[in-house]
């Protein structure tokens, strides 16, 4: 398998990147991308084996961020991580062939760092397991966006007519600073109904009255650019939603965790079409 010290362009089918001098302390002030790139059709799949960063409650000395694409834009951004509590597998997008990863650290304090392995593999309709339901009813055209958290890879695209999908670690708590997408797409003719069976997020901010902290959301659309159909943390039940007619065949969910409370676990979520 091929690594790289700190940093590189990776493009064979597997490898592993880790911090410099695993297992050993990393250095202070270091800054290492990586940017891992397959074969058109096929997507990234990223596992962190090993992982002790200095923690901080918003990840704001040493960190790694991940990003869905080859940029370091925050609109791709897919979590960012510290401590010891190893991020959850991520998988790029079903257009995006590739992963950057930013390992960053400051000026003291420091750990052992991390190691990780990747992989490509062609993209996956479905391999979910757990309970969000969605049904599609005849219509010209589907389309769904949800946001919310799923069990292993934390981005997929589902074409499947039924599927279901949990957060990372489900059942167990889920990690911190991770922002998940799933994009539900479909054939024409049909659309999507989603149900939420239950829920347990972080609970809303007491002063703005919003979910400012931990949330799961649905766009009827591709991107979150789309038309949002309601966003809900805590213990809320959402209510069954339906795509509307779209030319764009497809919907979202997305999942954030942002700095807060303490984070609790979110139930399985599953969908299905008709």
């Amino acid at each position: 398998m091929y690594s790289v010290k700190c940093g590189g362009i990776l493009s064979a089918s597997s490898g592993n990147i880790s911090s410099p001098n695993f297992p050993g302390l990393y250095p202070y002030n270091m800054k290492c991308v990586w940017l891992i790139v397959v074969a058109e059709g096929s997507s990234v799949l990223l596992t962190f084996h090993q992982f002790e960063l200095e923690y901080h409650d918003t990840c704001s000395y040493d960190y790694i961020k991940i990003f869905n694409g080859v940029s370091e834009d925050e609109g791709n951004l897919l979590g960012t991580f510290c401590g010891n509590t190893s991020p959850p597998q991520f998988t790029s997008s079903w257009n995006v062939m590739s992963l950057l990863v930013v390992f960053r650290s400051d000026f003291n304090i420091g750990g052992r760092g991390f190691k990780a392995y990747y992989y490509s593999g062609k993209t996956v309709e479905d391999v979910f397991s757990g309970c969000l339901v969605c049904r599609i009813e005849h219509n010209p055209a589907l389309t769904f966006m949800v946001i919310l958290p799923v069990s292993g890879e934390c981005q997929q695209a589902l074409s499947a007519p039924s599927a279901n999908f949990t957060s990372p670690h489900y059942p167990n708590i889920y990690p911190n600073n991770i922002n998940c997408h799933w994009t539900i797409t479909l054939a024409e003719g049909y659309r999507i109904k989603l149900f939420f069976n239950t829920m347990e997020l972080e609970d809303r901010n007491s002063l703005s009255d919003k979910c400012d902290y931990d949330s799961v959301a649905v766009h009827d659309g591709s991107s979150e650019k789309d038309p949002l159909l309601g966003c809900w943390c805590g213990s809320e039940q959402p209510r069954s939603l339906i795509s509307k007619a779209n030319p764009k065949p497809s919907r979202g969910v997305r999942r954030r965790r942002r700095k807060g409370g303490r984070p609790r676990t979110s139930r399985p979520q599953r969908y299905s079409v008709y």
